[in-house]
């Protein structure tokens, strides 16, 4: 089991990356690698030809609202259901073959031994050596353990179960706590006389799934080898793990893999450990200030006109998210005041961009929430800022290169905090102008092009403005590897 101790604690995809696509699928596992998890949590049924299939439940209510048992129908009529959230019922045997392909491990839910003989089968046959399998049944894992099973074997449990005692019923080679529900602290009750008695008998820890960010820091500095989350980003914050990194400001939260300018996409965000959420403002007919945007509903909800005929009552009728995908049917489009109590509950910040609003209501909200600090103002209408700047001397603002004929005009102007390029204007001695100034050096660029990227990095701005936030995650951690 050396592979599951070597150093800081896998971050588990708890069904994949569940909280963002449909559970148990072949999407959220993809997502999940996106995302960065070390592992992947799989519930494992079999079908009545005896295929290992990947669903949790054993009937298939949850799945394709149909009352019937995953053992009733052959595999190939299981993969073709029409399911409620639009992705397949995947073979096992594709989930190995996608963790093969990503360099993910396996963390296996099987739910009796006709699904563990079946899923053991296609691990051996795919010559696949990172496995785990997760066992609920301390006879049951007994068994398996006693009939040789190659790979370890964990015993789950829940709150009441004494942890070693488990750990002797059933011989198991990990001990997993399932403890979600004891409380708002349950890392509390992982004591460190818990974990010397799990160290004497040489158990290694494996943690329910966890997705209060309180909750999953604490665990994060215990000695435990992973730690199971719907949302698995949230165990490889950016912030914590690059330290000396540029800031990321994420343009229109995680729009990659949540509907762009909602809360989903906020938390999202924020809880990969980026800094700065950038959002958009639009002003309703009753003065409410909506994050979305275009002044047009059209494109990214169900609603159709302008944004600034709906009230605040009309666009809770809104569906801001089954256009992005079916998993996010119903997601509202927030108000100013939701993101920014979103951003503190993260300690994040926001880069605030005006579109079609009032900037003193803008201001007036930013100070219900004593949000000046950690937030920054921009527009395309230049007048905005100007308004902004005479009536609140606490706001900051942003400026754009582009916009100004030299960079000493950009510098006068607003006498902004952050000074934005893009891939078009990256002068050096601009930068460090800018840098002379004590200002903060900000570069955009909303592609993909990895070498665009490096080159960003190799330059060593204080913030990146960008879209692809998990693939700049990556590229930073190469470089810090290297």
């Amino acid at each position: 089991m050396a592979w599951l101790t070597s150093g800081r604690p896998l971050a588990i995809a708890h069904r994949g990356a569940s909280a963002y696509a449909p559970d148990n699928t072949l999407a959220a596992f993809a997502l999940a690698d996106v995302l960065g998890a070390d592992m992947w949590e799989v519930d494992i049924q079999l079908s009545s030809d005896g295929v290992a299939v990947v669903c949790h439940d054993s009937d298939l209510n949850a799945v394709a609202g149909l009352d019937e048992p995953v053992s009733s129908l052959p595999a190939e009529a299981l993969t073709a259901l029409a399911t409620l959230s639009g992705e397949p019922v995947p073979l096992f045997g594709r989930v190995v073959e996608l963790a093969q392909a990503k360099g993910a491990a396996l963390y296996l839910d099987v739910k009796n031994s006709a699904a563990y003989e079946a899923a053991l089968s296609v691990l051996q046959q795919a010559d696949f050596t990172r496995a785990v399998f997760g066992i609920n049944d301390a006879a049951f894992c007994r068994k398996l353990i006693d009939e040789g099973c190659p790979y370890p074997v964990s015993i789950l449990f829940g709150i009441g179960k004494d942890p070693f005692e488990m750990a002797e019923l059933s011989g198991a080679d990990i001990l997993h706590p399932c403890w979600e529900r004891a409380g708002g602290r349950p890392d509390q009750l992982l004591t460190p006389a818990f974990f010397a008695e799990a160290q004497r008998r040489g158990l290694p820890v494996v943690t329910w799934h966890e997705e209060r960010p309180d909750v999953a820091a604490a665990l994060l500095e215990l000695p435990v080898a992973g730690i199971c989350s719907d949302t698995p980003q949230l165990l490889k914050s950016y912030r914590h793990r690059f330290p000396e990194a540029p800031k990321v400001v994420c343009h229109r939260g995680a729009c990659a893999i949540a509907p762009e300018n909602t809360l989903a996409s906020a938390h999202a965000a924020f809880a990969a450990g980026f800094h700065v959420v950038e959002l958009d403002v639009h002003q309703l007919a009753d003065g409410s200030l909506a994050v979305i945007h275009d002044g047009t509903l059209d494109r990214t909800t169900d609603g159709t006109g302008p944004v600034a005929e709906q009230t605040s009552d009309s666009l809770q009728d809104l569906d801001a998210g089954s256009w992005f995908s079916r998993h996010y049917t119903g997601e509202p489009v927030p108000f100013l005041s939701e993101l920014l109590t979103c951003a503190s509950i993260w300690s994040g910040q926001l880069y605030i961009e005006l579109k079609e609003t009032d900037p003193a209501a803008v201001l007036a909200e930013v100070d219900r929430h004593d949000f000046f600090e950690s937030c920054f103002f921009w527009s395309f209408n230049a007048s905005y800022l100007r308004q902004m700047k005479a009536l609140e001397p606490r706001a900051r603002f942003m400026a754009r290169r582009e916009d100004y004929n030299s960079i000493e005009a950009c510098l006068e102007d607003l006498s902004p905090v952050i000074v934005e390029f893009n891939q078009d204007n990256l002068d050096p001695v601009d930068l460090d102008k800018v840098r002379a100034c004590g200002k903060k050096v900000m570069i955009a660029y909303m592609g993909r092009d990895r070498e665009i990227q490096e080159r960003i990095r190799a330059l060593r701005p204080d913030l990146v403005n960008i879209n692809d936030l998990f693939g700049w995650s990556k590229l930073i951690e190469t470089a810090a590897a290297n």
